[in-house]
């Protein structure tokens, strides 16, 4: 499942800002013949952490967000770290 970010302020890095505002999107898609998710979990201290799963692997950190960057994530939650 893709993972959806708004972030506080309009203010998104550039390299992932699209029309509708603030959105980030992390899409899922295929690269070779192995299909890569993007999850999402919330560390302890409220940053929003972007986790790449490649099927049949770890998943791997791709993104980290300062808890003061973002207000709402949409997508599959791997639960709260610890």
């Amino acid at each position: 499942m893709s993972v959806f970010i708004k972030l506080v302020e309009n203010r998104p890095p550039k390299e992932y800002a699209n029309e509708r505002g603030a959105d980030i999107s992390y899409d899922d898609t295929v690269e070779g013949t192995s299909e890569i998710t993007y999850q999402y979990d919330v560390l302890p201290g409220g940053s929003l952490r972007i986790l790449r799963v490649a099927k049949g692997e770890e998943a791997v950190v791709h993104a980290v967000y300062a808890p003061g960057l973002w207000f709402r994530v949409e997508g599959l939650c791997r639960g709260t770290a610890e």
